[in-house]
């Protein structure tokens, strides 16, 4: 689908309380999202499109963020 934005919104699958667990570890892990607060999109955290060597660190992270929001 085109886009005219430069992120992308990653449902994390569970409620918002687990994505703002999820936002907490990556940023525990120097890596800045953000999270929407709207109802239906604060189980959501949104990603900034960076450089190659930034989505690399991201995607690094980002399972083990998730581990640590389950409690892994």
């Amino acid at each position: 689908l085109p886009s005219a934005t430069n992120f992308v919104t990653i449902d994390c699958g569970r409620d918002g309380a687990f994505a703002l667990k999820v936002m907490q570890g990556l940023l525990s892990r120097d890596v800045f999202i953000r999270k929407p607060m709207v109802p239906r999109l604060d189980r959501c955290i949104r990603v900034s499109v960076g450089l190659d060597h930034e989505l690399d660190i991201f995607a690094e992270e980002l399972p083990g963020a998730l581990a640590a929001a389950r409690g892994n």
